[in-house]
């Protein structure tokens, strides 16, 4: 056997032990439907398939959607509901293509599917405008939506936002290599994303069942190749030129963010917030996940901004 032909041997057999460990570790048995069943979210029938949702206070009340960050779901936002609603706003929380309840569609996971997910559901809902509270990734996706559809925005809200792109670390690194990209993605990337997502923290029933929910979603056909169409592809991009037409407009803007947040530096919120008139602005310590244990409080400036943008 020559050189040549020992080489390709060799190549061979590593391809096919890469095949056979990718496919003993795949952690994906169930459906998006079969995950939903019993959870008690309505389903909206959108051109990219089922978002799940709910609806909670009442019919007449000014519209107020909640949009999740990147990795938790909405499940991890159902605490601001109660105090929300109790306001008197018609409160919607729904989870983005890809991620929680709802389908994972063929196409990639981009910013520009993460907004038309949320006109649709919108229209779906017939909800004409409505003000808007986005949390990390979600704020990325508030800013694209604001920007794009000024006209369907009372007033926007920003928590921890997504705003000079993310920096998706040696998880992306990895997840971007030629060949054996798959494979990292799904022995390494995709851990390091639930081990994120697990620092939530466990201190409460609350926090238990939001990570619980989380790192089940991983048991989800189709979960791992959009979160890793999230970590490759323009999701995470700049949204500075956003947020310049969004200020631009003289819309109404709030920010709350952590002065010591390692993922979203302070120095990029700030010089997004500098393109709005008069911003409402709220600053913490304790990270990108500052807001655990402090729904209440951040409700109460919630609702005081939005009551004072009607």
């Amino acid at each position: 056997m020559t050189q040549i032909s020992i080489a390709v041997s060799v190549i061979l057999a590593v391809l096919v032990a890469m095949v056979l460990v990718y496919q003993a570790g795949n952690r994906e048995t169930l459906s998006a439907a079969q995950f939903r069943a019993d959870s008690g979210y309505s389903e909206a029938k959108l051109s990219h398939g089922i978002t799940a949702y709910q609806v909670h206070g009442p019919e007449q009340g000014p519209a107020l959607i909640i949009i999740h960050g990147g990795t938790l779901g909405s499940l991890a936002y159902q605490a601001y509901v109660p105090p929300l609603v109790k306001a008197g706003y018609r409160v919607v929380v729904y989870d983005q293509y890809g991620r929680g309840f709802s389908d994972r569609p063929k196409t990639s996971l981009s910013i520009d599917l993460m907004r038309h997910q949320l006109g649709e559901l919108m229209d779906d809902l017939e909800i004409q405008r409505a003000n808007l509270f986005g949390v990390s990734f979600g704020g990325a996706i508030l800013a694209r939506f604001g920007a794009m559809h000024p006209e369907r925005v009372s007033a926007l809200a920003y928590q921890v936002p997504v705003i000079e792109g993310a920096s998706v670390g040696q998880a992306g690194t990895l997840a971007a290599m030629p060949v054996v990209g798959p494979l990292l993605s799904r022995f390494v990337a995709i851990p390091s994303i639930i081990a994120r997502g697990e620092s939530f923290g466990t201190d409460t029933e609350e926090a238990r069942r939001v990570v619980a929910h989380f790192t089940k979603q991983f048991n989800v056909r189709g979960t791992e190749r959009m979160m890793r169409d999230l970590l490759l592809g323009d999701a995470l991009s700049n949204r500075m030129a956003d947020h310049q037409k969004i200020g631009a407009s003289g819309a109404r803007a709030q920010f709350v963010y952590a002065i010591d947040d390692p993922e979203i530096k302070a120095e990029q919120v700030e010089a997004a917030l500098a393109l709005y008139a008069s911003p409402d602005v709220h600053s913490y310590t304790g990270g990108h996940f500052f807001s655990s244990g402090k729904t209440q409080e951040l409700a109460a400036k919630l609702d005081d901004f939005f009551s004072q943008a009607k």
